[in-house]
């Protein structure tokens, strides 16, 4: 694959202009990526989403932009694995790595001694620290946590791999070969960066990332929703952090269509 990933570094654009803000801009880098070390990363691609209006769009983008990316994914041999959180992966047990067919579950962590636990947890006297939701909609959120699944447009096939953590998802990498990751899916500023299987952990253990833009979206908020600006603001953090370069899923097809 033939790829043109954009990146943001904070100088001047062309170089001569003087340095400032207004001259910062994108770099574009050329890379080469070996198919049968690349693999797409699907990140919470669920079915049911308490956020109406954030549904609507995930739904839109699972149906529009990460069906085609997968579905030629899967066309050429870049190996196909959904990271869905670890109770939904738990349904799709059978696309599990060869290496958890053991049975073994997500890792459980070990508490640090320090800070205090119920401080970490934010519990007891310390519980004012944690903003929480009014409780009202608590029998809706249960309902869906225990019914939840990936979205029917983009459901694992044979070939394909769910896991459930990072350590799985690095395992099979490992086995595999896979050196780029390519990642796509929900929510671009909550479970994309910070799930262990997520972009942060996954570009702290080495791997090249590459993030299709228009195959994912943020979850927003009143003065952030009609522009999706969180979801801006969270992409240029990636392409700023050397997190991940970005593309377009066009710009991904048309790639593979050159392979």
């Amino acid at each position: 694959m033939n790829l043109s990933v954009r990146h943001i570094v904070h100088e001047p654009n062309p170089p001569h202009l003087p340095y400032r803000e207004e001259h910062f801009g994108y770099v574009h880098l050329p890379v080469r990526i070996p198919v049968e070390q690349a693999a797409l990363v699907l990140v919470d691609c669920w079915d049911q989403i308490i956020v109406e209006s954030f549904q609507e769009r995930a739904e839109r983008i699972c149906e529009k932009t990460i069906r085609p990316v997968l579905e030629a994914s899967r066309s050429v041999g870049i190996t196909v694995i959904h990271a869905p959180s670890p109770p939904v992966a738990e349904k799709f047990r059978q696309f599990w790595p060869p290496d958890a067919a053991d049975g073994s579950g997500p890792e459980v962590g070990t508490a640090p001694d320090w800070p205090p636990i119920d401080f970490a947890q934010r519990r007891g006297e310390w519980a004012y620290l944690q903003a929480r939701r009014s409780g009202l909609h608590q029998e809706q959120l249960d309902r869906i946590d225990r019914d939840r699944s990936i979205h029917p447009s983009v459901l694992p096939e044979k070939g394909d791999f769910v896991i459930a953590t990072g350590e799985q998802l690095h395992r099979l990498c490992r086995e595999r070969g896979i050196l780029y990751l390519f990642y796509v899916g929900f929510a671009t500023n909550v479970c994309v960066p910070d799930r262990d299987y997520g972009m942060r952990a996954m570009r702290e253990r080495g791997y090249a990332l590459v993030l299709l833009r228009d195959a994912t979206t943020g979850v927003e908020a009143r003065d952030t929703f009609p522009m999706l600006a969180a979801t801006s603001v969270m992409i240029h953090q990636f392409e700023l952090r050397d997190v991940a370069g970005t593309i377009t899923s066009d710009a991904f097809l048309a790639s593979l269509e050159s392979t």
